[in-house]
């Protein structure tokens, strides 16, 4: 037995290495200073506005001339992300830029949710199912691209905030203590929390959620955990609401994001 679970692991941590070399492949023919998308180079100038001024500008003057852009009405948490990731590792790794933090944020973000969702796919169905699915996202070539290092772009950090949330909200719903299913359902929210300052689509990954809601209540004769649903939803609805005035007066294509949030109340 003990020997079996050492295989699963090993085999496991295999996958994950085997994603992190992918992603790293060619970086030597990206010049310093450079990435391979272009709002790369946005969130890299947010996170040095960041680091210099410690928040940003209410307006961005380098856009939307003469007025600028109003920054309250975007979502800026990935320029933040990379700011305080940044102020962390310079404490352990001084010589680190914040150049290579950018560059390389897209691997680490997409190797921790495909770790976390290998153990989660382990724990429910299995290790061959789970090893199945690592080896598919690892080496699925839309996932490469928008996670391989130069891309500095936020959709691996959404892709591991979609992974979380659905993850712990999955983890909420197995048999266990009311405690532990409280837990995982407010850190569950905590994490669309994160996600909705994140990314104006963040609400496409609770697509999931609200499916294996709809289907609990066909399939059930009784609303069972219809109190921690409420609890998942308050977790984030009113937070959203209240932190970023992009939900409370969106302009333009944040009009609809509030509305978006607000429907699973």
């Amino acid at each position: 037995m003990v020997i079996r679970k050492f295989a699963s692991v090993t085999l496991l941590m295999g996958i994950l290495f085997f994603a992190l070399l992918i992603r790293i492949q060619g970086t030597e023919n990206i010049p310093h200073e450079q990435f391979t998308s272009n709002d790369a180079f946005f969130y890299y100038w947010q996170a040095q506005l960041i680091t210099k001024h410690g928040h940003l500008p209410e307006r961005d003057m380098h856009r939307w001339l003469p007025l600028g852009r109003d920054l309250g009405q975007t979502l800026n948490l990935y320029g933040y992300i990379l700011a305080y990731a940044h102020k962390f590792i310079i404490l352990l790794f001084p010589k680190i830029s914040l150049y290579h933090v950018t560059f390389y944020a897209p691997v680490l973000w997409f190797c921790i949710g495909l770790a976390v969702l290998s153990i989660f796919l382990v724990r429910t169905f299995g290790f061959l199912f789970a090893s199945i699915v690592g080896v598919f996202l690892a080496t699925l070539p839309s996932t490469i691209g928008r996670s391989a290092a130069g891309f500095g772009d936020r959709d691996a950090w959404c892709w591991l905030l979609g992974v979380l949330a659905i993850m712990t909200y999955l983890a909420s719903l197995q048999p266990q203590h009311q405690g532990r299913c409280l837990l995982w359902t407010i850190v569950s929210g905590f994490t669309v929390f994160l996600g909705g300052l994140s990314w104006e689509g963040f609400g496409i990954f609770l697509i999931i959620i609200l499916c294996v809601e709809i289907w609990r209540f066909l399939t059930s004769e009784t609303e069972r955990g219809l109190g921690f649903y409420a609890v998942w939803v308050c977790t984030f609805v009113p937070a959203l609401y209240l932190v970023s005035p992009t939900y409370r007066s969106g302009q333009f294509f944040a009009t609809h994001l509030f509305a978006k949030i607000s429907l699973h109340l």
